[in-house]
């Protein structure tokens, strides 16, 4: 089986080398422009291997802006837990700093993007040109494409990071806590990872086809693909 019309270019390096920084933020609510960052939490990847002797994890103080009443029973941070914590001017450098030049990877990352792009934006803070990586994305196409018999059981409709994770045998531990959320996103990252090179019997596929088959713009990405 090949990944046509996902075919690697001259030069594109295999998967297996790329660094991922996986990561997920909780917010105060969903609107970039105007929310908290409240939490950050990440890990990174080397290829398929998470790495768990480099994680990051920071708490922040809110600006002043109340968190919304369905943020904090999702997320659980009371304003009180979090007023001795650093102000985003300190957290938000020191998270992009751990990040480097690796891929930043979440579950529909676009939001946690957003948020990144509008506090750097805010803060005078250059935005960060990391690429990214929509594991949902990745999810869309490997099931669009009948990838994986275990995901076409999961009805589409409740498909959340929790019930792939399930799907796919991950426990889901730590749930919406940021770190336990990235640790969540990254083992499903790394199944779907196995999933692609199984599909090429074996042959790791590219950095560039990995993002080219996870990005909103692939459409219809959650259309049946001849090739998967």
């Amino acid at each position: 089986m090949k990944w046509w019309p996902w075919s690697s270019r001259n030069g594109d390096s295999p998967v297996g080398r790329a660094e991922f920084v996986v990561f997920d933020l909780e917010m105060g609510g969903l609107d970039p422009s105007r929310d908290d960052i409240l939490s950050f939490g990440a890990l990174r990847m080397h290829g398929g291997r998470i790495d768990l002797g480099d994680t990051y994890k920071a708490l922040v103080r809110p600006t002043g802006n109340r968190p919304s009443g369905e943020s904090v029973r999702i997320h659980q941070l009371t304003p009180a837990e979090l007023e001795d914590k650093p102000p985003i001017e300190e957290a938000l450098p020191a998270f992009l700093e751990y990040c480097g030049e690796a891929v930043l990877t979440g579950w529909h990352v676009e939001l946690d993007m957003a948020f990144l792009r509008s506090w750097t934006k805010r803060l005078g803070l250059p935005a960060p040109k990391n690429r990214s990586l929509d594991v949902l994305g990745l999810y869309m196409a490997i099931r669009g494409g009948r990838g994986s018999q275990l995901l076409e059981e999961l009805p589409l409709k409740d498909a959340t990071l929790y019930s792939v994770a399930r799907a796919l045998g991950v426990s889901p531990k730590g749930a919406h806590d940021a770190l336990g959320d990235a640790f969540l996103t990254a083992q499903v990252l790394q199944r779907f990872l196995s999933i692609l090179r199984v599909s090429r019997q074996g042959e790791d596929p590219t950095l560039e086809t990995v993002l080219r088959l996870a990005s909103p713009s692939a459409n219809p990405r959650a259309a049946p693909q001849p090739a998967f």
